[in-house]
């Protein structure tokens, strides 16, 4: 089965440059939960004129929603949180900060692997960077089983991004005690005491 042939996939454009929002629908609840459907941000947020400030702002990337979220794209910021070996000015931190804390408040989390590249430039003396971010909100994270950068390069300075979304696996038990693991002989004076 095709997975068009099982899901609707509209845009959703909300006035905002360079930011698409893709809202993926089904009849069935997606993820054994009662969602009937998720939405995918996707943002290209460039430098302003001044340079530190971006092109989409923080709220814009992430609103409070009650249904799950993926906000992915090519951030443009640059912060310790995705890539921690990394070398940044204090208006680097500074700018990237408020879409860190804008993304927190809301409850998303970074699905990248931190210190794992997803820029290689070209040309020019630039260095590889973290700067295609993946967050997903609350109700969309317990979902998330994977987020993978591929090499070799497409073509482009960025590598490709895999994101993998399932339902929890069905096949996992509970924790329970390992009582026959237990050295009851040790054990028993000191739960006496």
């Amino acid at each position: 089965m095709s997975f068009l042939s099982n899901y609707t996939v509209l845009p959703r454009l909300n006035g905002e440059d360079n930011v698409l929002a893709l809202d993926v629908s089904s009849q069935e609840p997606l993820f054994g939960t009662s969602f009937h459907s998720f939405r995918v941000i996707n943002a290209y947020s460039t430098n302003t004129a001044d340079h530190w400030v971006n092109s989409v702002q923080p709220e814009v990337l992430f609103p409070d929603r009650g249904f799950p979220l993926l906000v992915v794209g090519d951030l443009n910021i640059h912060n310790p949180l995705s890539d921690p070996l990394g070398s940044f000015s204090p208006k680097e931190i500074s700018s990237s900060t408020l879409y860190f804390e804008k993304g927190a408040k809301a409850g998303f989390a970074l699905l990248n692997a931190p210190g794992e590249y997803t820029r290689f430039p070209l040309a020019g003396n630039a260095r590889p960077s973290e700067i295609d971010l993946a967050f997903a909100n609350p109700l969309l994270l317990p979902f998330v089983k994977s987020w993978e950068a591929t090499l070799p390069s497409t073509g482009s300075d960025h590598i490709r991004i895999t994101i993998t979304l399932a339902p929890p696996s069905l096949s996992l038990k509970a924790p329970q005690p390992r009582w026959a693991d237990t050295d009851r002989a040790t054990l028993t004076p000191v739960i006496k005491t």
